[in-house]
Formats: structure tokens, C-alpha cells, sequence
């Protein structure tokens, strides 16, 4: 999985998405940042992490 410190994560954001480069070794997530869209969502299962990118991809 990914090397980054504990220091890089995101406080309470948990990722389960094995492919995205950001996940971490104990499923939290190390972007910057984070971006969950799709505006006229109204339930759970309507949104989804644009920040996501793949592993392998810059």
C-alpha cells in the first residue's frame, strides 16, 4: 500500500478503495485534500471521491 507517515493522513477519513493512490497501509486516506461530489446527491450511495486516482497514476 503506501509508505506515507501518519502525519499525512487525513484526521478521521477512512478509505476502502485499495486502488486509489491515496490509501493508506491501515485504510485512511493521505491526499492533501478531498473532494466529494455529485450536489444533488440525497442519499450515501450518490456521492463519490473525485479526489480519487489510481494507483500508479500521477
Amino acid at each position: 500500500m503506501s509508505d506515507k507517515k501518519h502525519s499525512d493522513i487525513l484526521p478521521g477519513v477512512g478509505c476502502d478503495v485499495t486502488n486509489c493512490k491515496y490509501n493508506t497501509v491501515d485504510c485512511r486516506c493521505s491526499a492533501q485534500r478531498i473532494n466529494v461530489q455529485n450536489e444533488k446527491a440525497s442519499s450515501k450511495g450518490e456521492t463519490y471521491c473525485a479526489t480519487f486516482c489510481a494507483r500508479g497514476t500521477n
